[in-house]
């Protein structure tokens, strides 16, 4: 009976996935057809051949949800709206710019648009399969307490009489981080998915180094006057963990491919790195470089003493020839001289305007220090600021992210962001700390050093934009399931010896 049941269970499940796979491919036979008749009778369109290219990666996403987060990861870090303002990804449907410009009234963008898809694909797969095996993980409950007093810092500013569509500007990006942690660490399970993401991760900056050495030749003329930047601020955040993960790769042994291809993106990222010229950037992958040599002392003394001392001597030589030089080859110098910037610099002038505006945050926090202003309202200014009102939003949106939190979301909000940033970086230590050598541990330093480099920029420049909070949930994510990848058995290759096979694997002798 029980055999005969079995053999029921197991004909019935193939069947039906048979048939759902049947009704996806002519559904999707169905709309190719629909918009080839389209594109006959219409003529030529990019909207056209995103939507093409949609269908695709949504066939992806449906035949496996991971291939969701690839999709969304990649494209996100990718598409840097100074750069490549027509790449419609993380652009509104209702951006006029985009290729995929829709409609004004389509407020939501392509991201978006995956990020419920693949949530939903998700959730109606275990829904199907009658077993839902949905994990929390470690910063479940952190990453809920952020998302609710944001939400409630939402509310309360609208209630309040904050303008709507500002405070969806604001918050918005901050609900990608929880959702993107519990993608990742539900959908992620394997080594092999772990390495997929440092390449997409790793491939995605290249791209972004390559387009922006065309711009700086091709459109800028190799002339910088002028030009703030030639990204988006957080990319040079972004480019850092490229730097620290060639290096992690190297001191944990990760796979030969990525020892060797890695360091050949360097070149044309640092290029670009350079030019950005965030000296936020620079600063932030200082420290990354000296925790670094604090955990190579740990891990490899003999190591340590042969390449620190030496590094570090070569680096204090640097600074003292490029201190006054404002070559491409200074520009990090600069950065960290500029916080020492005399008044006829724009660096003072920069320094002087965060420093008003900090001084405008901490009266408007003191004015409103339980409950805060709420999105969607101005900060109060009782020092006037420079004249910025080329950015739209320079009333509601300050430099320092981290004191915003509290001006909008109030004190609990400022703690509950304050929890889970403490939490995602004790949680990424013990990652680090217990998974094995190879790719899992260069991919939980690079992660872990991604979150404290974009935390210690979030306190000089605006940091809760869509690339980051992608990324920032990514990271989350992965160092939450770290240790649960290394501890699945790991299948290689049958070895074959005196006639017998023997299959080893990184938990047992099978």
């Amino acid at each position: 009976m029980t055999a005969l049941t079995s053999q029921y269970t197991t004909s019935f499940h193939q069947t039906r996935s048979r048939w759902t796979l049947l009704l996806w491919f002519l559904g999707l036979m169905g709309a190719s057809g629909l918009l080839g008749l389209i594109m006959l009778r219409g003529g030529p369109h990019p909207v056209f051949i995103g939507a093409l290219a949609g269908l695709v990666s949504i066939a992806a996403i449906v035949a496996r949800p991971r291939y969701g987060i690839y999709q969304i990861l990649f494209l996100t870090l990718v598409a840097d709206g100074l750069l490549v303002p027509w790449f419609p990804f993380a652009k509104n449907l209702s951006s006029r710019e985009s290729l995929l410009y829709l409609n004004d009234a389509l407020i939501f963008s392509p991201l978006e648009l995956y990020l419920a898809l693949t949530a939903l694909v998700w959730g109606a797969q275990h829904f199907a399969r009658r077993r839902l095996s949905f994990r929390p993980g470690t910063l479940g409950l952190p990453m809920i307490l952020f998302a609710l007093f944001m939400v409630l810092g939402l509310g309360y500013g609208i209630g309040r009489g904050g303008d709507l569509n500002i405070g969806l500007w604001e918050v918005r990006p901050m609900f990608y981080l929880p959702l993107m942690y519990l993608l990742v660490l539900n959908l992620i399970k394997t080594r092999s998915q772990v390495s997929v993401l440092m390449w997409l991760i790793t491939l995605a900056l290249f791209i972004e180094g390559i387009i922006g050495n065309l711009h700086f030749f091709f459109t800028l003329e190799m002339d910088l006057s002028g030009v703030d930047t030639i990204t988006e601020h957080s990319a040079a955040i972004h480019m850092n963990t490229l730097f620290v993960m060639v290096i992690a790769v190297w001191l944990f042994k990760g796979s030969r491919a990525k020892r060797l291809v890695l360091p050949l993106f360097i070149p044309f990222v640092l290029f670009t790195y350079l030019v950005t010229q965030r000296r936020a950037a620079f600063i932030s992958l200082v420290i990354a470089l000296i925790l670094i040599a604090v955990v190579l002392y740990r891990e490899n003394r003999r190591v340590f003493w042969a390449i620190v001392p030496a590094a570090s001597l070569v680096g204090m030589l640097y600074l003292a020839a490029f201190w006054n030089t404002s070559g491409m080859l200074g520009l990090p110098v600069q950065g960290i001289r500029s916080v020492f910037a005399d008044e006829s610099s724009g660096e003072y002038r920069s320094n002087i305007y965060r420093i008003i505006e900090n001084v405008n945050t901490a009266f408007t926090i003191h004015q409103h220090p339980l409950l805060g202003v709420g999105f969607g309202n101005r900060f109060s200014i009782i020092v006037p600021m420079p004249d910025i009102s080329f950015f739209d939003w320079w009333e509601y949106i300050t430099h320092n992210s981290v004191l915003w939190v509290w001006m909008k979301a109030g004190l609990a909000g400022f703690m509950a962001t304050i929890f889970l940033i403490g939490a995602i970086i004790v949680n990424g230590a013990q990652a680090f700390n217990r998974v094995p050598g190879g790719d899992l541990k260069a991919m939980a330093l690079t992660m872990l050093l991604y979150v404290i480099m974009h935390f210690t920029y979030a306190y000089v420049d605006m940091s809760w934009d869509t690339q980051s909070m992608v990324y920032l949930g990514t990271a989350a994510g992965l160092l939450a399931g770290l240790e649960g990848i290394a501890a699945r058995p790991v299948q290689q290759r049958p070895h074959v010896k005196d006639g017998k096979e023997t299959v080893y694997s990184n938990a047992k002798l099978v």
